[in-house]
């Protein structure tokens, strides 16, 4: 896999994130002002029993599809009757739970959702082989748009519609499922994969043996990801859990979307070049490079612009959510950079120290957030949930950096200068904010965005940020070189 074709890769992933990101935000927006806050945790649990079973539904087995050097029909048809029958099982046993799951987390409007969007056990299943093989010949540019159109279709067109005449909770379970089922019929027809039974065991054994470890360590990052969610759900009113499900969106949205577009591309380009540590270790460092260029100053401006996040995105009756953005602001962007160094964790087979680490910040994490959750202080919960996510975030670096001989100085003059961006940009909002106080949210917004930008790219240009500048360098010398040799 060359650098040119991991760029375009990237390329096409970051333009369908900033669009995705956008469309999410300007959803958001609307929905917040069509639905209450309870029904916003309704979905929000719900999404967290579809989560935990869908970690199992294929067995990371799409995840094999990308990582393994090489693949047959064999192996694809394993993985897709295996897939698609483990969904169809998962669907099956979701909706059986439903009403103990309801009782469980003392939301009797909770059953019927979940009995709704089990469903999606099905459609995940079908659907992950295709999306796996369209990641693994880096199809990116169709999967972005694929993936942009389910998501206007399904959550501006279906959702909301829904929501305005009053359809509740349902509307976000009818644009969930929706989006879902239209991104399995196109990744199909692109991909027109191999549907014949594969009855050979062995077959099965083979993806299995990576794609079951692979599961697993997904499943406890889950755990990790979702241990908020589960507690406030079972603790506090569904209002509670809808106030900060959407302040953690706020953030979270935008941030996964540019995650998602870098470790997209990086695990396919990870698996053809497991075996040349110095290509990977150049590439593992660039993807740092960027993502965290983008995602820690992202953080910082947002906390600082957090009232007007909230007065415009949600509206003036969430203000209460406005500490809870900024909290967010504080560890989300970490908690994606680690993924970063998750993805290459995964590519080299450390799945085992993967669980390891999960599982030790879980025992000792876990019992604080329980007590503050029995105490009913849900400010103290979200803290130790962001000491969590640092300590995966240091962990992950230090675990990195010695597989692959990175040294702890290099590893600092690396993220040191993303965070010192962090502060700049949110420094520049907040003077903008400050100077600017008669304006109203949708006026100052859009000034504090421009404020931002120009503040980063300011930092780019002249700040301490060698690093990225050689990237950028590089990148561009490329797509020069690529332009010469076609005019050639």
């Amino acid at each position: 896999m060359s650098k040119s074709s991991i760029l375009h890769s990237i390329k096409w992933n970051y333009f369908g994130a900033i669009i995705k990101g956008v469309s999410q935000l300007a959803v958001l927006g609307i929905m917040a002002r069509l639905l209450k806050p309870e029904e916003f945790g309704l979905m929000a649990l719900a999404l967290v029993a579809i989560k935990f079973g869908s970690y199992f539904s294929d067995f990371g087995l799409a995840a094999a599809i990308q990582q393994k050097k090489e693949i047959n029909d064999a192996d694809i048809q394993a993985s897709f009757w295996f897939s698609s029958i483990a969904g169809c099982l998962f669907a099956i046993l979701t909706y059986w739970l439903a009403n103990p799951l309801a009782v469980f987390f003392e939301a009797p409007k909770l059953a019927p959702v979940i009995q709704v969007i089990a469903l999606s056990f099905v459609l995940i299943g079908a659907s992950a082989t295709s999306v796996g093989l369209l990641k693994r010949n880096m199809q990116f540019k169709f999967l972005s748009i694929t993936e942009t159109t389910s998501y206007l279709i399904s959550n501006a067109g279906i959702g909301i519609v829904m929501a305005y005449y009053g359809y509740g909770v349902f509307s976000l379970a009818a644009a969930y499922l929706s989006q879902l089922i239209i991104l399995f019929v196109a990744a199909y027809l692109k991909t027109r994969h191999s549907v014949r039974i594969n009855l050979k065991l062995s077959d099965y054994k083979h993806m299995l043996r990576f794609g079951g470890g692979y599961s697993i360590a997904s499943f406890m990052t889950f755990i990790g990801s979702n241990i908020d969610h589960i507690l406030i759900g079972k603790f506090f009113p569904a209002a509670e859990l809808g106030l900060w499900n959407r302040s953690r969106n706020i953030i979270s949205l935008p941030a996964y979307n540019i995650l998602v577009s870098i470790t997209g591309t990086l695990l396919p380009a990870y698996a053809k070049q497991q075996h040349d540590k110095q290509q990977f270790k150049e590439l593992y460092t660039k993807s740092l490079i960027i993502t965290g260029f983008i995602l820690i100053p992202i953080g910082g401006g947002m906390f600082s612009a957090a009232p007007q996040l909230v007065d415009v995105l949600l509206g003036s009756n969430w203000q209460s959510a406005v500490p809870l953005v900024q909290l967010s602001a504080i560890f989300v962007p970490v908690e994606m950079l680690a993924s970063v160094a998750a993805t290459a964790c995964s590519a080299l087979g450390a799945l085992y120290q993967q669980i390891k680490l999960q599982i030790v910040l879980l025992i000792l994490l876990l019992p604080v957030m329980l007590y503050f959750s029995i105490q009913h202080q849900m400010l103290y919960i979200l803290i130790t949930l962001a000491v969590y996510y640092w300590l995966r975030f240091i962990m992950y670096i230090l675990i990195l950096g010695k597989k692959l001989n990175i040294k702890l100085l290099t590893t600092l003059e690396i993220l040191l200068p993303q965070f010192t961006a962090a502060a700049w940009v949110g420094f520049f909002i907040f003077l903008t904010r400050y100077y600017l106080p008669n304006l109203n949210g949708f006026q100052l917004l859009p000034i504090e965005i421009a404020v931002g930008g120009i503040a980063l790219l300011t930092y780019l240009l002249f700040g301490p940020a060698k690093h990225c500048r050689k990237v950028i360098r590089d990148f561009l010398a490329v797509r020069s070189a690529n332009k010469l040799t076609k005019s050639a």
